[in-house]
């Protein structure tokens, strides 16, 4: 048992150790191709050819194209760049000739650099050099050594044995693989020390059985949760990553105009749109229950369909609906002799249409969990209140809503963290305006991410802030709920 729980830690060190190899590995081709590409392209200005050229030579400025004087042609060694039957490089070189600057990376794998030189511009074409091959010997050189502590120690050897495998990780990708690989090695040493790892072994064939939902679980789920978490301690820019530690989060929580009002309004935006979703969802449910309405299934089912319409369809539609000059609410309002509203322009109406839109959405949800509850409700505690005196206000007091609290109770919570993250509305109905006022969290994090420069790393510190706001919401109703 204790060598198949090395043989699986194993697997996973290596492949936590593997990952940090090949990142160095790339990391150090690129800075190698980008330095041979930027040596190749400063050899071609001084009149030299270098080795291992896929293109390139000295581009000359852009010259009148003859008949068409409008457009611009520019030449290599005498020969035009383009035209008909012109060479895929050629464009290429064209393009890094109107755009000197340092390496970059071509998608095709070659490295292209450009300096400029007198009338024109010398253009250098490499690949990358060959990768480094993955060290096997010195990963089967290092397991071997710690199946030898495992067969000498036991579960401290099992923890050591694992934890070499940070050594050779730490050297190829610093810090946070060496961290996972020795936080693994330790769980899995503790893990045996407590017996799990022989609980884990007479329960296998039910753990074979859930492990097709856990990898599914881990790879869709949790590793993109990790991944995110680690992302936000990273700056982004350029294509390169930087570790920064909590610096993202500092910047985060230190700006009061930033995160702060965002988070107000973030707040106000789930309390008042969960509490109108809860009133219109109870008040329409406790109407269809009533026996003197006719045609109650034909209700039931158009009721639903704001919330059986995909969201973002919905939101296109109420956008429309807003919009000033010919949009039909402001329709309406000329229709009855009052002024058309520039609904995007203030923060109060344009938070009142996102919140009108994602009520539109959500009182559905709320009137079918509330029609199950009520469905449920025994009729003879209604007749017994009756036969005491109880009027309608002091049935639905005490008879309708205690029944319906266990209900709801968990349906607003998920409603509210719904709501919480409800990025389609935001987005697409007021779009942020005016000036980001009605942006919420997680549309300012896809702001940080595709709209200021890709600053991935401050997105991902705000989807962790997120997270953590929502598991404390989450850890407190529980509580009070545990308590009720």
């Amino acid at each position: 048992m204790r060598a198949a729980a090395y043989l699986a830690g194993a697997a996973l060190v290596t492949l936590i150790a593997s990952a940090a190899f090949l990142r160095a590995r790339n990391q150090e081709q690129r800075a190698a191709a980008f330095a041979a590409a930027e040596t190749a392209a400063e050899r071609l200005a001084r009149g030299e050819r270098p080795e291992g050229l896929v293109a390139g030579g000295i581009v000359s400025a852009p010259e009148p194209a003859g008949k068409w004087a409008f457009l611009r042609k520019r030449r290599l060694d005498g020969r035009r760049l383009g035209g008909p039957s012109a060479d895929p490089l050629d464009k290429i070189l064209v393009d890094a000739a109107a755009r000197p600057g340092p390496p970059h990376l071509l998608p095709e794998g070659w490295v292209v650099a450009a300096i400029p030189v007198g009338d024109g511009t010398a253009v250098a074409v490499v690949a990358p050099p060959a990768p480094a091959p993955y060290p096997t010997l010195i990963v089967c050189g290092i397991l071997l050594f710690g199946a030898l502590l495992v067969a000498i120690a036991g579960p401290i050897g099992l923890a050591l044995g694992l934890g070499t495998m940070a050594i050779p990780a730490a050297i190829w990708g610093g810090a946070v693989p060496a961290a996972a690989i020795v936080a693994t090695a330790g769980a899995m040493g503790w893990a045996e020390h407590r017996g799990l790892v022989r609980r884990l072994w007479a329960h296998r064939i039910a753990y074979a059985y859930l492990l097709p939902a856990g990898l599914g679980m881990g790879f869709l789920v949790a590793a993109p949760f990790l991944i995110g978490c680690a992302l936000g301690f990273y700056d982004h820019a350029h294509g390169e990553w930087r570790f920064v530690g909590l610096a993202n989060f500092a910047a985060i929580l230190s700006d009061p105009l930033g995160f702060w009002v965002t988070l107000a309004v973030t707040i106000a935006w789930t309390a008042l749109n969960v509490a109108l979703h809860v009133t219109i969802g109870v008040t329409l449910a406790l109407a269809l229950c009533q026996p003197w309405l006719r045609a109650r299934g034909l209700l039931r089912a158009l009721l639903i369909l704001p919330w059986a319409v995909p969201n973002y369809i919905t939101c296109l539609i109420w956008q429309g609906m807003f919009q000033r000059q010919y949009g039909a609410v402001n329709a309406l309002l000329e229709a009855v002799g009052l002024e058309p509203v520039s609904w995007f322009s203030q923060f109060a109406t344009a938070f009142g249409a996102n919140v009108v839109t994602n009520t539109w959405l959500g009182f559905p949800f709320m009137m079918v969990v509330a029609l199950g509850a009520l469905a449920g409700i025994p009729r003879e505690l209604y007749e017994a209140a009756a036969v005491d005196g109880a009027g309608p206000w002091a049935r639905f007091r005490h008879v309708t809503l205690p029944a319906l609290a266990p209900a709801l109770l968990p349906a607003v919570l998920l409603g509210s963290i719904w709501t919480f993250n409800m990025f389609n509305v935001v987005f697409l109905v007021s779009e942020g305006k005016p000036g980001g006022a009605t942006d919420i969290l997680v549309t300012e994090a896809y702001r940080w991410a595709f709209e200021r420069g890709q600053r991935f790393g401050m997105a991902a510190a705000y989807a962790t802030l997120i997270f953590l706001i929502l598991a404390a919401w989450t850890f407190w109703v529980g509580r009070r709920r545990a308590r009720a």
